[in-house]
């Protein structure tokens, strides 16, 4: 158990990047070369560019020198320098370490400075799954997700994860620390359900053993401030209880209960009481004051007059600018740009823009990969909308960033032609700060996050999608063959175009619990006509991930090998729903055969078993195995949690590969639904399926999922036993249900 006398003890040595470069420099050479290192100088020079990271790497007689613009780059120098000549690669899941005699350190005359200011990543607060959901990460899951950062050159990393203790710091006489065995008097349904797994009390050394390990290593973490309420960081019971506060209007449906509604600052003292929880964050030593960063008001609507709504929003923003500088002077403020996206018109946002200073401000957008054609769920209707549209170019200081996926896109799903696209307007920008990576889940896609890594350091339009695959696949694949490398990379070269077919958040149960009759609205969802030539080109995938996964495979290479296979699936599923539904209304017409619908009926089930079967293999999917972990690294004291986090889960937004859910939920409505259609047509009733009993079935089988002890639907996969002959079938049942 990791425990706060073990955290305690982490924040008792301080060291610097300096410090840290010449330890993981003798560690990974001894490692590589089991004997001692070859001799190395470590110095910071002012002259080179510290904006940018500038190091250079100098032979210097047998060994070698490292110098950087600040004390950060001369870490990147070193683990650049293990990659070049010690061979080491670094993957989120873990380094690729070789042994060798010796250590090259000839011949080297190495400088690199980064196009970009601002590289980084954010974790969200969202729950389920222990791999793609940071609030989930104890201390040595966030010592290596920060050595993983900085060994891929990264400088900046924003653990969005709800808000620790700060009310109880901010406010100690009005907010007292909850009872972590206890639902949360403020706790909603679904996602707002933010009833404690841990106590606040640890979350909070939690919070200040891993700012400080990352502050060790030079990496920056922007700071919240501003209109902070928001789902994940809902204001408690007791704060409203005592103070009353008074909100703003809103004229949007969301964030309705009190507890998710914006206070007024436009009226005296408000935004001081605001900024509070700013300070009690950053006395507490969970982060600087470097990087301020706002949501502004995030995904609300004021007035359902746009005139007066844009006012009020460039006021709000006005005031918020304001007191950072105020109270921090030195500050850069990050402007998030979700908003934007989301509640302002191309034009208002280009209004915004003559009431900010480009030296004290960076608009912080992370949706440069937004869908051409997306649906605005604020304002219900057809969007367009992206950093292109908001006279950014030459003129404002802004970040590059990919969102990647909603909490419910667990897969990978990475546009890489839209992305490539949307780069080209920033090659040349010096505006242009930032490259960063702001989805809802982590790592969901370890080709994506190479894509990213590569390119946030330079995006030059050389390092494309399929420029980057064969080098990926050897870094990872190497030491299982060149028979298995080149298989990879064929795999991934025939999964990806269909794995982004579905955008930011689209999985094939979301479509099944909506128990659609028609083919999916091209409005906001691809259609089978564009999934085709992708499906097309997937043809022999599942027989070639079989053959990848043997019984000398590496962990990296069956991880892999269930990632393309559920992403594979998942767009099969969806595709073979719309041709069902579609080949349905054709038989109802009498344009059909019988027979062709219930082969797809048949399809469709086999289909829904498989991913389930596919999903129960791996404990990065199982909900009950990642509660487990949960206690084992700081005991669980809601003996009600288990249920929470299923609630956290499978909500309508959250939904998505979880093993439980896939089981005892998608499988039995997607057999029921298969079954529906086969009756429909033996009894020959040419009408709309009745959706009422699918309706009924669903809702039961959600209820039983919220109420059943999550131990008993645990997967029955023995984790000792290998996944080669389960896998192995699996493929070879998904082969045969592939013929679209």
């Amino acid at each position: 158990m990791l425990g706060g006398v073990l955290i305690a003890a982490a924040l008792e040595v301080v060291a610097g990047p300096v410090d840290v470069a010449k330890t993981e420099y003798d560690r990974y050479c001894r490692e590589i070369t089991g004997g001692e290192p070859p001799k190395a100088a470590f110095a910071v020079d002012a002259k080179l560019d510290a904006l940018h990271d500038e190091y250079r790497i100098v032979s210097e007689g047998e060994g070698v020198r490292f110098v950087g613009a600040n004390e950060r780059a001369v870490l990147f120098a070193v683990y650049d320098f293990l990659s070049r000549r010690g061979g080491c690669k670094w993957f989120w899941d873990g380094d690729i370490v070789p042994r060798k005699e010796k250590i090259d350190c000839a011949g080297l005359d190495v400088r690199e400075k980064s196009q970009f200011e601002y590289r980084g990543l954010r974790y969200f607060a969202h729950r389920g799954l222990t791999r793609f959901q940071a609030e989930h990460w104890g201390l040595e899951d966030w010592k290596r997700e920060i050595d993983w950062c900085v060994k891929n050159r990264l400088n900046l990393m924003m653990p969005r994860i709800g808000m620790d203790d700060t009310w109880q710091k901010a406010y100690p006489d009005i907010v007292p620390y909850p009872d972590p065995a206890e639902k949360l008097p403020e706790a909603g349904k679904g996602f707002d359900d933010r009833s404690l797994f841990w106590s606040l009390e640890y979350r909070g050394r939690l919070r200040k053993a891993f700012t400080a390990y990352a502050e060790e290593r030079g990496v920056m973490m922007p700071v919240d401030f501003g209109t902070m309420t928001h789902w994940y960081s809902r204001t408690p019971r007791a704060y409203l209880d005592k103070v009353k506060p008074e909100f703003l209007p809103q004229a949007t449906k969301g964030y309705g209960e009190d507890t998710g509604r914006v206070w007024d600052i436009r009226k005296p003292g408000y935004l001081d009481r605001y900024w509070r929880l700013t300070e009690a964050f950053l006395d507490a030593g969970y982060g600087k004051p470097d990087l301020l960063h706002t949501i502004g008001l995030g995904e609300r609507m004021v007035y359902t007059n746009r005139a007066d709504n844009l006012k009020l929003k460039i006021d709000v923003m006005n005031a918020l600018i304001g007191k950072a500088g105020k109270e921090h002077p030195s500050s850069k403020v990050l402007l998030a740009g979700w908003d934007f996206y989301f509640t302002w018109r191309p034009d208002e946002v280009q209004s915004l823009l003559g009431h900010l200073d480009p030296a004290k401000i960076v608009i912080w957008d992370y949706e440069a990969d937004a869908p051409e054609r997306d649906w605005d769920w604020i304002n219900g209707c057809a969007m367009s909308n992206n950093f292109t549209k908001w006279g950014l170019k030459g003129k404002m200081p802004y970040t590059f960033g990919i969102f990647l996926c909603y909490e419910s896109g667990l897969d990978m799903r990475a546009d890489y032609p839209l992305i490539e696209k949307r780069q080209k307007e920033i090659e040349n920008d010096p505006m242009c700060k930032g490259y960063i990576l702001w989805p809802e889940s982590s790592h969901t896609d370890t080709f994506a996050l190479r894509y990213f890594t590569e390119n946030s350091w330079r995006a030059d339009g050389k390092k494309t999608s399929e420029a980057l695959l064969p080098a990926f696949c050897r870094d990872r694949y190497a030491n299982l063959g060149d028979d298995t490398v080149s298989r990879f990379e064929r795999i991934w070269r025939k999964v990806l175009p269909i794995a982004a077919a579905t955008r930011w958040g689209n999985t094939y149960c979301r479509d099944l619990i909506g128990y659609k009759t028609k083919s999916v609205d091209p409005r906001t969802d691809v259609t089978l006509a564009e999934m085709r030539p992708a499906l097309a080109a997937m043809k022999g995938v599942f027989d070639d991930l079989a053959k990848a996964v043997g019984r000398r495979s590496s962990e990296f290479a069956r991880r892999d090998a269930i990632d393309l296979a559920r992403a594979a699936a998942d767009r099969l599923a969806i595709a073979t729903r719309q041709e069902l539904v579609e080949k349905y209304d054709a038989w109802c017409k009498g344009e059909a055969s019988a027979d062709e619908v219930k082969t797809l009926a048949g399809r469709y089930a086999k289909i829904a078993r498989a991913i389930a079967d596919l999903l129960e293999l791996s404990t990065d999917f199982s909900l009950w195995e990642s509660y487990e972990r949960l206690d084992r690294i700081e005991k669980v004291r809601n003996p009600d949690f288990e249920h929470v986090l299923v609630d956290n889960a499978i909500n309508g937004y959250c939904r998505s590969h979880q093993y439980e859910a896939a089981r005892y939920w998608y499988q039995p409505l997607a057999e029921m639904l298969a079954a529906t259609y086969v009756a429909q047509v033996q009894a020959e009733k040419r009408q709309p399926i009745d959706e009422k009993k699918l309706k009924e079935l669903s809702d039961r089988l959600h209820r039983q999922m919220l109420t059943r002890p999550l131990k008993e639907m645990r997967p029955g996969f023995n984790r000792a036993s290998s996944v080669c002959k389960p896998f192995a079938a699996i493929m070879k049942t998904l082969t045969a249900t592939a013929d679209l």
